[in-house]
């Protein structure tokens, strides 16, 4: 009988080839990084407070007269010189009284000038018994009378003047006007404010240092600050005045610095944030591009063998190139200041310099 062919049973040997679409595990890749050192170095501190500024000079100018206005020569916002027309008053009631009183006074120095006259001529009198010892002394009396009397009217005069040349109103002072108070045809009294006046070309800046920090403050300090209005900007001034006493109710200390403001870009009332420059300490830092910042979390990377170690930091002053690192970092440490790809903490790196 012949035999019939069959096929082999036996399991193939042959290797099966993997499907061409099975992913493949991707190799781990090494990030370039360029480090920087912890150095220690000398940190000048400083004392972190908030206060206000105000004018130099901040005056409410009030008349001293009495009548109606006739010109207002301001306006709110204005520059005005030392010395500037602000308001002039009807002067017509003060020039008439200034008249009659220098009238008065030519009289009186004329009744005056005959009494000297004669005092004078009857003097040689006396000795020679021609004119009576008792007529004489009322002479002199009369003279005493005159010259009190030529005093009285030349201090009427005077006042007089006074009040023809308060009948216009000057600024005490070179500012800014921050107020217009007075309108032609309204009538003023001595007590009337025409006009508030500030002068902005120096600033005060009042802080308010905390009582615990008030033995840290002392005239001459250097002070930098902020304003919420000019972002980016920062200013600079100096300590004039500290306070005598700490405040019961906010247990604070106020101090003033003086600020240049020739250019006009402050003004009074801004609130600032300011820094009083303080005595210097050692300190830990490291190259300011170290530092990542996420909000209000800021930590640096060190490299630590072969990977890198992402390390929380408290930070502190900066200063050219440089940030305090108060916690976080030693100075046998190295940190990550470039990386030519993105850091975590436990990625692959590989130096690029020593």
């Amino acid at each position: 009988m012949a035999s019939v062919g069959c096929k082999d049973a036996s399991p193939s040997t042959t290797a099966v080839a993997p499907a061409s679409g099975a992913a493949q595990a991707p190799a781990a890749k090494i990030v370039e990084v360029q480090l920087g050192a912890v150095s220690e170095r000398s940190i000048p501190r400083h004392l972190r407070v908030t206060g206000q500024l105000e004018g130099m000079r901040d005056a409410r100018v009030a008349a001293d007269t009495t009548g109606k206005v006739l010109e207002a020569a301001f306006e709110r916002g204005s520059m005005v010189a030392a010395g500037a027309l602000l308001v002039r008053v009807d002067d017509r009631s003060p020039t008439l009284g200034l008249k009659e009183a220098e009238a008065a006074l030519a009289l009186a120095n004329a009744r005056l000038q005959l009494a000297r006259s004669e005092v004078e001529r009857h003097a040689p009198l006396v000795g020679s018994k021609a004119v009576a010892e008792a007529d004489f002394r009322r002479m002199e009396a009369d003279l005493a009378v005159r010259e009190a009397d030529a005093l009285a009217v030349a201090a009427r005069r005077d006042l007089a003047r006074k009040t023809l040349d308060d009948a216009v109103v000057r600024a005490p002072f070179a500012g800014v006007v921050a107020e217009r108070l007075a309108e032609p045809g309204e009538m003023l009294k001595p007590d009337s404010v025409v006009a508030r006046i500030v002068e902005v070309s120096r600033l005060r800046l009042a802080l308010n240092v905390p009582e615990t920090s008030a033995g840290d403050v002392k005239e001459g300090q250097a002070v930098t600050f902020t304003v919420a209005a000019l972002p980016g900007a920062s200013f600079q001034g100096t300590l004039r005045h500290v306070g005598a006493a700490v405040r019961k109710s906010a247990r604070d200390l106020v101090v003033e610095a003086e600020v240049d403001n020739r250019d006009g870009r402050l003004r009074p009332g801004y609130f600032a944030d300011a820094r009083i420059a303080s005595k210097e300490t050692r300190g830990l830092t490291v190259p300011t591009t170290a530092v990542r910042a996420d909000g209000t979390r800021r930590s640096v990377f060190v490299v630590a063998g072969d990977v890198a170690e992402e390390r929380l930091v408290e930070v502190g002053e900066a200063g050219d190139g440089w940030v305090e690192v108060r916690r976080g970092v030693a100075t046998t440490d190295r940190v990550v200041v470039s990386a030519n790809g993105p850091l975590a903490d436990g990625t692959a790196v590989r130096t690029t310099n020593p």
